[in-house]
C-alpha cells in the first residue's frame, strides 16, 4: 500500500481511520487491477482544481498537526507543475499542448485562465515557476509561498522531476 496514505493523508482525516484504510486499500487494488483501462488523459483533466479539492486539505492540515511539509503530497504539487509545464508547445482552444522527453505530444485540458497562465509561464525558470503558481491566489486562494520551505522543496522535487524522471522523484519520497 502507498506510504503516502497512510503517513500523510489518513491521518488527517476526520473519519475512522479503519474505514478510510479500506478505502484506501480498495483505491489501490481498482488502479493496479489490469483489467481496468484506465484513461490518464481523462484522469487528469482539471488537475488545478483537482488539487485544490482533493490533495491541498490533507496538505494544510498535515502542515498544521505535524509542523512540518508533506514529503509526497509536496512531490505531487511539483507534478503537477511538471505535467502543466513539459516542453510547451502551443496553447489550443481546447487545451495547452505540452512535449514529452520521449517526443510525444499530449493536451491538458483545464479551466482557460490555468492553461493561459501556465502559458505564459512557459519560458520560466523553474524556481520562477514554482513562486508564480504557489503564489497564484486564483488557484489556492491563497498565497503558498508563505508556507515556510514549501518553495524551495517545491522547487527541488520539480527540478528533480525534470532531471531524473516522476518515478525517481517519488522513490526519493517514499
Amino acid at each position: 500500500m502507498n506510504k503516502m496514505l497512510y503517513d500523510e493523508i489518513i491521518p488527517c482525516l476526520p473519519l475512522d481511520k479503519e474505514d478510510c484504510k479500506n478505502f484506501a486499500a480498495a483505491v489501490y487494488d481498482r488502479f493496479n487491477n489490469p483489467f481496468v483501462d484506465h484513461q490518464l488523459m481523462s484522469i487528469t483533466l482539471n488537475s488545478t482544481s483537482k488539487w485544490k479539492a482533493r490533495n491541498m486539505p490533507s496538505f494544510l492540515e498535515y502542515i498544521e498537526k505535524f509542523g512540518e511539509l508533506p514529503k509526497a503530497l509536496t512531490m505531487s504539487l511539483a507534478a503537477y507543475i511538471a505535467f502543466y509545464s513539459n516542453d510547451i508547445q502551443r496553447r489550443e482552444p481546447d487545451g495547452l499542448v505540452c512535449k514529452r522527453p520521449a517526443g510525444n505530444e499530449y493536451k491538458i485540458q483545464d479551466d482557460a485562465w490555468a492553461l493561459d497562465f501556465f502559458y505564459a509561464h512557459k519560458d520560466d525558470s523553474a524556481a520562477d515557476l514554482v513562486k508564480a503558481v504557489l503564489g497564484n491566489k486564483q488557484m489556492w486562494d491563497q498565497d503558498l509561498n508563505e508556507i515556510p520551505n514549501l518553495t524551495e522543496t517545491v522547487t527541488k522535487d520539480l527540478e528533480l522531476i525534470r532531471d531524473k524522471g516522476v518515478l525517481a522523484a517519488y522513490a526519493s519520497v517514499l
